[in-house]
């Protein structure tokens, strides 16, 4: 009897310690997590690692062209119009790391949040966004510390964004030779995080410029690209020099 008592209550003692190690595992990888973006350095590694993520998922989830987009390139008035960017795409093996990127030429807004994405090649996806915005539905993460400061149920699916535009540019390097349209989505800034985690939609109007990598005269060059009535208009940005922002 007392054998059965003490085996008993040693059962009963590590099912109280499975009990209580589980929701403490949980925090502490939350603990962890919000640390990771407390220090520059540990905030540029996690934002690394996020960026990995998304481009595996990219990788798996990339869908043939479904419209024979024409490639075709005209010059006027100091800017490319093309129906699909790809004639202007930049070879992926020029975009190894955010170090071998040009200097991006536009100065950080504090009215802004930056979102670095990449796009099918054909422009379809950027078509879309433009028109319906981005879709919380499509995101392939969840809602961390929400912008507005509301309390959501767990397993609520967010968009994410960076403060600071340097963050979003990991987002725009791919890790395969599929091609792909890297694009810096400008946002309405919302929060005061470093990260912001949205839990919603996010409407065209929150989308205040796009600002894209394409290799024009075998430089890679950065410019604004606009839909203007079914049409592509990229238009290079000047430098300080008055010369387009290229490397």
């Amino acid at each position: 009897m007392r054998v059965f008592t003490a085996n008993f209550r040693l059962a009963a003692v590590m099912v109280c310690a499975l009990l209580f190690a589980a929701p403490l595992a949980h925090a502490q990888k939350w603990n962890a997590l919000k640390k990771a973006f407390s220090t520059p350095r540990l905030q540029a590694s996690a934002i690394s690692w996020r960026a990995k993520a998304e481009r595996v998922i990219l990788r798996a989830t990339m869908r043939p062209p479904r419209l024979p987009y024409s490639s075709q390139v005209t010059f006027q008035q100091g800017a490319y119009h093309f129906v699909t960017p790809r004639a202007l795409l930049p070879p992926p093996g020029k975009l190894t790391s955010v170090e071998a990127l040009p200097p991006f030429p536009l100065p950080q807004k504090d009215t802004e949040m930056y979102r670095g994405m990449l796009l099918d090649e054909n422009g379809q996806d950027l078509r879309h966004i433009l028109q319906s915005g981005l879709e919380v539905s499509k995101s392939h993460y969840e809602n961390f510390a929400a912008y507005n400061g509301l309390q959501y149920p767990g397993g609520t699916k967010a968009i994410y964004a960076a403060a600071k535009y340097k963050h979003a540019l990991y987002f725009m390097l791919p890790e395969n030779t599929a091609p792909c349209l890297p694009v810096l989505l400008h946002l309405k800034r919302v929060g005061w995080r470093d990260i912001i985690s949205v839990p919603h939609d996010i409407p065209p109007s929150w989308i205040y410029r796009v600002s894209t990598l394409l290799e024009v005269n075998g430089k890679l060059t950065w410019g604004e690209l606009k839909l203007k009535k079914g049409i592509f208009v990229f238009t290079p940005y000047p430098t300080e020099n008055g010369q387009a922002a290229s490397k």
